[in-house]
């Protein structure tokens, strides 16, 4: 069974969860587009097509290309792109299942096992924020999702 303070805990970590997976779903969109467009246009550029195309244009264009798809690959490889995105995915994975079962122990609060799942949830927590101290931050987003999160919840209370 919990207390009023661990009960208080498990609603503001679950609002928090929210919040979190929201962000980080929307992390993951923008930056898995980002790496389409990367890979599109470095393909694109980098394709017989292209050269075929671009080979009767003044000799600084297809040069100008090359050097944009150097300058993308550059990018991709040194942000790391591919393993940001797949961490993304896996943190607003996480945090949407801790959101779901922070739901879960607010409405079983008063069970036995209640104060022991409560500490594995807050583990996990520490977890995935430990995990997410490499990735993007984005004050306006989360700001966004935090008063998407709140109306949501006043228009359920009302």
């Amino acid at each position: 069974m919990l207390t009023e303070n661990e009960r208080s805990l498990v609603w503001r970590n679950g609002i928090e969860a929210e919040v979190r997976s929201l962000y980080f779903g929307e992390q993951a969109v923008r930056y898995t587009s980002h790496k389409q467009i990367i890979t599109g246009v470095s393909f694109f550029l980098s394709s017989g097509a292209a050269a075929t195309l671009i080979a009767s244009f003044p000799k600084w264009i297809p040069t100008s290309l090359a050097v944009i798809v150097a300058v993308l690959s550059a990018y991709s490889m040194a942000v790391g792109l591919d393993k940001r995105v797949g961490t993304i995915c896996k943190l607003h994975s996480e945090w949407n299942h801790l959101n779901t079962e922070y739901e879960s122990l607010w409405d079983h609060w008063y069970e036995e096992e209640a104060q022991a799942t409560l500490k594995e949830l807050l583990k996990r927590g520490r977890d995935a924020s430990h995990m997410a101290l490499e990735m993007p931050y984005d004050p306006e987003a989360i700001e966004k999702w935090e008063k998407i999160v709140y109306a949501r919840l006043k228009g359920e209370s009302t």
